[in-house]
């Protein structure tokens, strides 16, 4: 019989550990003392305390591993929880990769660039989003402004129209198309209750849940270089991190400048990615 601290440096297993392992029932002493509280461990216990430490360098929690050991479970239910395990691991190790093919990104960006980006992109899932939105193809850049504060007349004078309310956020959707112009829609997210309802070029539809990959421009919105890099950059990070555009990409208008040219307009740009097969 050891007693604890001998059993310690046996088994390369602290005190503090064996004591709670006692103390959740997992690993108990062989004996104890009833005068002097003392734990007594055995060889016999061995086997099971390097189960112990095998499952749990699998990454089993405590709890798990204490009913794959006492609750005499089946052949199958211990293979079902051995693949599920399996299944978190190949699911972190694709999470790794993502990660160290970021890091190699960036490490590009500095060695050729002597910087990295002045943005950082990242992704998120967005929830289906019902709108209220006026949309059409505008012939030219030059004509963007006009057109585009006439649609988000159009959208308001639908939800006024329909009684909806919204957050006061306006965005913009660019749909890819193949036609001369720019495909643009202005909207407002609406209740997800709102029905859905065309009037002229303005509707009442939903989007689509999807995963975007976005960025957070600060400056003024009438600098269209510096809305147009976050684009490319955006566009760049799309491509070399292997997804593709989905949908109609959208700018999201949180801080709208007070006047032209004002320097503290803040907006976020998302674009719905896929990954490439």
């Amino acid at each position: 019989m050891f007693r604890i601290g001998d059993f310690s440096r046996l088994t390369r297993v602290s005190l503090k550990m064996l004591r709670h392992y006692d103390a959740i029932g997992l690993f108990k002493p062989a004996y104890v003392d009833p005068f002097t509280d003392y734990r007594y461990y055995s060889f016999e216990q061995l086997p099971r305390l390097n189960r112990i430490l095998a499952l749990k360098g699998l990454g089993f929690p405590l709890e798990t591993i204490h009913q794959m050991l006492d609750d005499d479970l089946s052949a199958e239910a211990l293979r079902g929880m051995l693949v599920l395990r399996r299944t978190q691991l190949e699911q972190e190790a694709a999470e790794a990769r993502e990660k160290l093919h970021e890091v190699e990104i960036r490490l590009h960006q500095i060695e050729g660039e002597g910087q990295m980006s002045k943005i950082d992109v990242l992704l998120k899932t967005v929830e289906p989003l019902m709108i209220a939105g006026a949309r059409e193809v505008v012939p030219s850049p030059k004509q963007m402004r006009e057109r585009c504060i006439a649609l988000d007349g159009e959208a308001r004078m639908l939800m006024a129209a329909q009684g909806l309310k919204s957050d006061g956020v306006s965005f913009a959707l660019y749909y890819p198309t193949n036609q001369e112009g720019i495909d643009v829609e202005m909207a407002y997210a609406v209740p997800t209750s709102s029905k859905p309802v065309t009037q002229g070029k303005a509707a009442v539809h939903q989007l689509p849940a999807v995963t975007v990959a976005y960025a957070v421009y600060r400056g003024s919105y009438d600098d269209f270089g510096a809305v147009g890099q976050i684009h490319a950059d955006l566009n760049g990070w799309i491509e070399s991190h292997g997804y593709e555009q989905s949908d109609a990409s959208r700018e999201f208008y949180l801080h709208p400048p007070k006047k032209f040219a004002d320097p503290d307009g803040v907006m976020e740009i998302q674009y719905p990615v896929t990954k490439k097969a």
